[in-house]
Order: C-alpha cells, then structure tokens, then sequence
C-alpha cells in the first residue's frame, strides 16, 4: 500500500480517537502537516477515504488473525476465542464505542462495517468445527447460530450508544462477550 495513503488513514484513526466522527479533513491536514489538495490526490472524497480506511483496518485484522492461526502455543480454545475478538496493536487504543456515530452520520460507511464483521469468517468457522470434532464444543449448536450471536454481540456493540456511557472499554467488551460465549458453548 501507498505509504502516504497509509498514513493518511491513520490520520483518519488518530482524529476519529481524539474527536469522534466530529474530525474534518482540516484536521488531517494539520496533524499531517499536508494540503487537503494532497489528500484529495489520494482521495477522491470523504466517502472514498473512509470506506479505504474500513478496509485497512480490516486487512490489519487478517493479518493478526493470521499470526493467530500460526501461533502454536495457542490451543484450539484460546485461538477460537482470540481469532474472534482480535484486534492488531495498533488498533487498541481506538475507541470503537464511537462508532455507534456512524449509523447516523455516514450510514454507508457503518455498512460496509456491518458487511465486513458479517464475512470473512471461514478460518472461525473451520477452528469451530474442529472443536466439534475433537468434543470441545456441543455438536448440537449449529455453527450458523454461533456465528450469527457473535456477530449480533459485536454489532450491537458498535451501534448501540450504551456501551460508549460505560468505564468498559471495547476490548474488554470483547473479551467479557467472547467469555460468556466460549463459555455457554463449552462441554
């Protein structure tokens, strides 16, 4: 990828942290020490910048979810739960609680969110049929329904402004939910 789109989109991150979806390109501008015309050279518009930025983000997520599935010292367990919930290093300190804004202001941008949590699922769904298979999750479950709770869990977490009133940050959101779930699912 680009470098300068790179860090442009992480300028998006950095501003949607400190001020919600209330950051213009003014801001990125300042922060990068860059003209709104070099954004727009990279950029076509806001709407471009962001559905870019949604998919980095969620390339990233691949990528830790990767290094997850490689991780040897991880049993089929631990790697269901932290495939489910991961989140890369750089992504932690995002406050997602926010993202609830999105619906909103920028509705097809929180679709393409939506649609993003809503695929990319089948190396979850291969860990979970292997615990099946190994007698670590109930086979009566269907995986169907075990993907569609989770992903209920998640979305509501992103769209509902309830989370964002809590001292309980998203990562911990995560791991609580992935808990209860893991949990109520194990023999």
């Amino acid at each position: 990828m680009d470098t300068l789109r790179q860090t442009i989109m992480d300028s998006v991150i950095n501003q949607f942290n400190q001020k919600g979806m209330k950051f213009t390109m003014d801001d990125i501008s300042k922060e990068l020490h860059i003209s709104k015309k070099t954004i727009y050279k990279e950029f076509n518009d806001k709407d471009e910048l962001f559905y870019a930025t949604v998919d980095y983000g969620f390339s990233n997520v691949k990528k830790k979810e990767a290094e997850i599935l490689q991780d040897d010292s991880l049993d089929l367990m631990e790697k269901i739960a932290k495939v489910i919930v991961c989140l890369p290093d750089n992504y932690r300190t995002i406050d997602f609680r926010m993202v609830y804004q999105l619906r909103e202001k920028h509705p097809h941008v929180y679709r393409r969110i939506a649609k993003r949590i809503e695929s990319d699922w089948d190396e979850t769904e291969k860990l979970i049929a292997q615990a099946m298979e190994q007698g670590l999750i109930r086979t009566d479950l269907d995986i169907s329904v075990i993907k569609l709770t989770i992903e209920g869990a998640i979305e509501k977490f992103l769209t509902s402004e309830e989370l964002s009133k809590t001292n309980v940050s998203y990562e911990e959101s995560l791991n609580d939910m992935i808990d209860i779930i893991i949990n109520g699912i194990r023999k």
